[in-house]
């Protein structure tokens, strides 16, 4: 029972934080189920996807928000970087940063890119799991990159020498221009 009220509060939860700002306006969610949590994430409302992705890794991968630092996110963009900790650890707890790069979209500020850093094990497993991919990792080619593509998202993760980082960008807008032209049309065909 108190599984069925988790997953109803959670889905709830969800669909209540609709993202304002998307290249799919007025849908309020693309994706396949939303309890997975897996999404595209730029050019959507940064409110929206920082709140998925923290409920993922506290949900998923029982990490905390440790800080977040939105000095730089200035009235028109910036950043905003949020720090996650493990809830619980044996000896030193691993930690997991996201840094978004951000503008404003009709008032909202909108994710422009992403990149991920962290504890090497932390990395690996928020690329496995967020994304849901089953590519195996145990022997990669060389210190060969690995993307995949969700939506219009192309997230590359990068093995670095042993210090591994994803990024996420936008593989149909070259800039934040582009997207504004775009967004004001489906604003208009409301």
């Amino acid at each position: 029972m108190n599984k069925i009220l988790l997953l109803f509060f959670l889905m709830t939860s969800l669909l209540a934080k609709s993202q304002e700002v998307s290249p799919f306006y007025p849908a309020k969610y693309i994706g396949d189920n939303p309890a997975r949590f897996t999404s595209q994430m730029t050019y959507f409302d940064l409110n929206f996807m920082n709140t998925r992705t923290s409920e993922f890794l506290y949900y998923k991968m029982a990490m905390n928000v440790e800080k977040s630092d939105a000095a730089k996110l200035l009235h028109d963009g910036g950043k905003l970087t949020t720090t996650y900790v493990d809830k619980i650890a044996q000896g030193e707890a691993s930690h997991l940063i996201i840094t978004y790069d951000v503008v404003k979209v009709s008032d909202v500020y909108t994710i422009q890119s992403v990149k991920i850093t962290g504890d090497k094990k932390r990395v690996l497993s928020f690329f496995i799991n967020f994304w849901k991919t089953s590519i195996n990792f145990e022997t990669p080619a060389g210190n060969s990159d690995v993307s995949l593509n969700m939506g219009q998202d192309v997230v590359k993760y990068f093995f670095n020498k042993g210090n591994p980082y994803i990024t996420v960008t936008n593989s149909t807008y070259k800039n934040v221009d582009e997207f504004k032209v775009h967004f004001e049309n489906l604003k208009a065909k409301k």
